[in-house]
């Protein structure tokens, strides 16, 4: 083995394989996402962020139900009272995200890393966390673990609240 194989290249990076989305085309993709569920799907688009780089976004309050946010970059995103209810955010790395209070209900999570992330009055009503890393999780509590759907693979923080 060489010197180079041993050394990643300094532009490797792990948002290398993600789609860079602009604050601009975000904001875009958002207003046709909210035309999009208003009309029932007669206006506007789905919001297609799959595999998109939203590191740090700040999403507070987005309207992103049943959008698709699969295999998403979301680490340390805020995405307080955000609305995922129905979205498709399986695979997706939420580590240190803000999630305080968003409605996570029926969100396909299926192995999402969740680690670190702020869960906080969150929604996890029929949410699937099967395979879901939710390693240090803050502010999780068993009621919400409950009303989730999750398997042996799925990480719980060793101290959950009541």
């Amino acid at each position: 083995m060489n010197r180079e194989d041993k050394n990643p290249s300094p532009s490797a990076s792990p948002t290398a394989s993600y789609r860079d989305i602009s604050r601009e085309l975000l904001k875009t993709i958002l207003a046709d996402h909210e035309s999009w569920i208003q009309s029932g799907g007669k206006l506007g688009v789905m919001a297609d962020l799959q595999n998109a780089n939203l590191r740090g976004a700040v999403l507070l309050k987005a309207n992103l139900r049943e959008a698709n946010l699969c295999k998403a970059y979301l680490y340390g995103a805020y995405l307080k009272n955000a609305d995922l209810r129905n979205s498709n955010i399986a695979g997706a790395n939420l580590r240190g995200a803000n999630l305080r209070w968003a409605n996570l209900e029926n969100a396909d999570l299926r192995g999402a890393n969740l680690a670190r992330s702020d869960l906080q009055g969150a929604n996890l009503k029929e949410a699937d966390l099967r395979g879901t890393n939710l390693k240090m999780a803050e502010g999780l509590t068993r009621k919400q673990v409950g009303q989730a759907e999750l398997d042996e693979k799925t990480i719980i923080p060793t101290e959950i609240r009541d």
